[in-house]
């Protein structure tokens, strides 16, 4: 792009068919702030990922000017769902595009929308605090093992290592991945990690040394320890500043999903690096994380991969704004939570049975809290359409 406009003269036009990926991941900024100050943006045009070309390509289309920008200039932009659009794109781009402030296309990740929708983002940013600072940067990814074969055990093994040795246990604990963490609560799958630190004594226990040993050869062949950084039958990495977190009640999610998967977990179970959490048995912040205003946010400044999945990574999560609440409406937010916890995890009465009435009185609970977030970010009913999908913003 830079070499391009180089190129070009005074004024003159560059058109670039590329990757959309710059839009919104972290090596993009500078690319970002640099079209968004020196050029004037005509046309941006994205393809999500739909199969343009014959490999995946998340395919856009710029147009910019080779000139800076006024304070009032604006882009006519859209987003492409259908190959059939290729067919007639001029058409479309004049049809269902809009025009758009160069200025709302942020150096922290682009947003494609109309002015409403742009409007409802600004005012939901300028709602809360941002999840950043409310966390004090608090985002901690899992444990890379290096070879979870040999780390990762199941039930009999496990049993099996403690009865040789009692002692086994304190350095055996429950295993997550990211595959385990659903909406509201994880689902063990009963699976344990063997928690070996690089400064592990590995002599005080020789059962444990015994069923790394039959690991050895893959584990030699790991980088960090062919440039002797750590032992051969210690975890690549291991959370030293924060494993402590991991014994505590906490909020997890995985590292990929189509929608907010935050779930609560006081088992004091470890996690793969697919998952993050966040040191905290906040059941305010999980009610709002789970909500239906995070999850349409979200959507519109994460970086999206084939499928419409999304990253949960911090420099997106960072972002999420977080509103304050009256003791009554956190009261009101937690009360919902819990009978949410308590409902995925079979433990009341009222939804232990997975019957129409159990799945209808779930969905209700849902609905009451997605109410009262929507009243801590004060939305209208129109911004609550927005949100749901229920408005044609074309």
């Amino acid at each position: 792009y830079r070499q391009g406009l180089a190129l070009a003269r005074p004024g003159g036009v560059l058109t670039f068919i590329s990757s959309n990926k710059f839009f919104r991941a972290g090596y993009g900024k500078p690319l970002r702030a640099y079209l968004r100050g020196n050029t004037r943006l005509k046309t941006v045009i994205d393809f999500g990922d739909l199969p343009i070309f014959e490999a995946t390509t998340y395919p856009c289309v710029l147009v910019a000017a080779a000139r800076p920008p006024d304070d009032e200039a604006t882009v006519q932009a859209l987003n492409v769902n259908r190959v059939a659009t290729l067919e007639r794109l001029a058409d479309a781009v004049q049809r269902d595009g809009w025009p758009q402030l160069q200025q709302s296309l942020r150096q922290d990740g682009w947003a494609l929308q109309p002015p409403q929708v742009m409007a409802l983002l600004e005012k939901l940013r300028g709602s809360g605090t941002p999840l950043g600072e409310y966390v004090n940067g608090r985002f901690y990814s899992g444990i890379k093992t290096g070879l979870n074969e040999a780390f990762a055990i199941d039930q009999p093994t496990r049993d099996q290592l403690i009865a040789e040795d009692t002692r086994n246990a304190e350095v055996i604990k429950p295993w997550l991945r990211g595959r385990d963490l659903k909406r509201w609560i994880v689902s063990w799958s009963h699976l344990y990690v063997i928690y070996i630190p690089w400064d592990f004594c590995i002599k005080k226990y020789p059962a444990i040394h015994r069923h790394l040993q039959r690991y050895k050869e893959p584990l030699m062949k790991r980088p960090e320890v062919r440039e002797g950084r750590h032992p051969w039958y210690t975890m690549s990495r291991y959370a030293a500043e924060y494993a402590d977190e991991f014994e505590k009640p906490k909020i997890v999610y995985p590292d990929i999903a189509k929608i907010p998967q935050f779930a609560y977990d006081a088992s004091g179970a470890y996690g793969v690096n697919t998952m993050y959490i966040l040191p905290t048995d906040e059941l305010y912040l999980l009610g709002v994380l789970n909500s239906s205003v995070v999850e349409f946010f979200y959507s519109q400044i994460s970086s999206a991969i084939r499928g419409d999945y999304l990253r949960f990574i911090a420099m997106y999560m960072k972002q999420v704004p977080i509103p304050d609440a009256t003791p009554a409406r956190r009261t009101a937010i937690k009360s919902l939570v819990r009978k949410l916890l308590d409902a995925h995890s079979g433990q009341t009465s009222e939804v232990s049975e997975t019957s129409e009435v159990s799945i209808a009185q779930i969905a209700q609970w849902e609905r009451e809290l997605n109410a009262l977030v929507y009243e801590l970010y004060g939305l209208t009913e129109e911004e609550i359409a927005i949100v749901e999908g229920r408005l044609n913003h074309e």
